[in-house]
């Protein structure tokens, strides 16, 4: 069985921001060989997008990255670890449907959207009090209904920055430690 994590970056949050590039290098760490998702046609116009735009391109992304992920030979009897952030999490949580949910995930900030398709138990979560592309308080909520434990950063954007440099490094360090015990 081949052990595979797989990283599915936001619209303006890339595989080499600390988050994603962190949990990356902790999962490659354990074993797991790294495979990096695009989004073809991606741009910062769609940080602008509606959110009907939003899904529409978010059903196109899921089924080209699971045609790369075939085409890549990841399969459902891999360890699958699903790495994502913002709109990535709902782009992964589809995805796992194709790999019958056999998924861990990890979720920086997940979008309310996200729960539409997360298996109960398949992850945990982390996002800030002061997102503006998620409701905290839902996505708490929603983390609870699906049995997705929760890391929350009073004051923290979606990119879990709070604008103290200390902080953040100090909230960073939490979040690795976390994904690493997890992982």
């Amino acid at each position: 069985m081949s052990k595979t994590a797989v990283i599915f970056p936001g619209l303006g949050y890339y595989a080499d921001r600390p988050l994603l590039y962190y949990a990356s290098k902790l999962a490659v760490n354990a074993g797991y060989e790294i495979v990096k998702i695009d989004y073809p046609g991606c741009s910062r116009d769609l940080l602008k997008a509606s959110k009907e735009e939003l899904k529409e391109y978010s059903l196109a992304c899921v089924k080209e990255a699971i045609a790369f992920l075939k085409e890549k030979g990841v399969s459902p009897g891999d360890d699958l670890l699903f790495i994502s952030k913002s709109i990535g999490t709902g782009i992964a949580a589809a995805c796992a449907a194709a790999y019958a949910g056999r998924v861990r995930h990890i979720y920086f900030t997940p979008l309310e959207q996200t729960f539409d398709h997360v298996y109960p138990g398949s992850g945990i979560a982390f996002n800030g009090t002061k997102d503006t592309w998620a409701d905290w308080e839902k996505v708490s909520s929603l983390c609870k209904e699906k049995d997705i434990p929760l890391m929350t950063f009073e004051g923290a954007n979606h990119s879990i920055e709070t604008g103290n440099v200390t902080d953040d490094i100090g909230n960073l360090q939490k979040i690795m430690s976390v994904v690493e015990e997890y992982i």
